[in-house]
């Protein structure tokens, strides 16, 4: 086996599974939102049959309708489900550029820039081995200007 992007480690699950989960997540909804079967039926653009069924982990979903879902309730019906895959939901326009928070990047970075300007004097080889540091930060405020940006437009 030298496919390694087929044949890596990562969790399994099965089918059954599947379906288990999404049935405890539209349950969950149903339950929280207070809808019935029928408005339920109305996101998912099938049936108030198949909504419940779907709810009662009887069938799995088709990936429509599992994108219906998505668009209306985002990451607390996704996320349950991704997680069988490793993955989660992420909205469109949201920074995903790592798990490493934002403020994790920049304190990294602050020592090493604050002993370089200690003599007044900035210079590229000072700069050099911090580089990648450096282009994170600037990476990450140029998307929190353009977003600043889009608030006020």
């Amino acid at each position: 086996m030298n496919a390694p992007h087929i044949h890596r480690q990562r969790r399994t699950f099965s089918a059954s599974k599947a379906v288990e989960v999404q049935g405890s997540i539209l349950t969950e909804i149903k339950s929280d939102d207070e809808i019935t079967f029928k408005d339920m039926a109305r996101v998912l653009g099938r049936s108030e049959d198949r909504a419940a069924i779907y709810a009662a982990g009887g069938s799995a979903m088709d990936l429509p309708t599992f994108l219906a879902g998505c668009d209306v309730w985002g990451g607390r019906f996704a996320d349950p489900l991704l997680r069988l895959a490793n993955g989660r939901w992420a909205e469109a326009g949201s920074i995903c550029t790592s798990d490493d928070r934002a403020a994790l990047t920049l304190a990294m970075l602050l020592p090493a820039i604050m002993e370089i300007e200690e003599d007044g004097v900035t210079e590229a080889e000072e700069l050099r081995p911090h580089a990648e540091l450096i282009r994170r930060v600037h990476s990450l405020t140029r998307r929190w200007l353009d977003m600043l940006a889009q608030s006020h437009s």
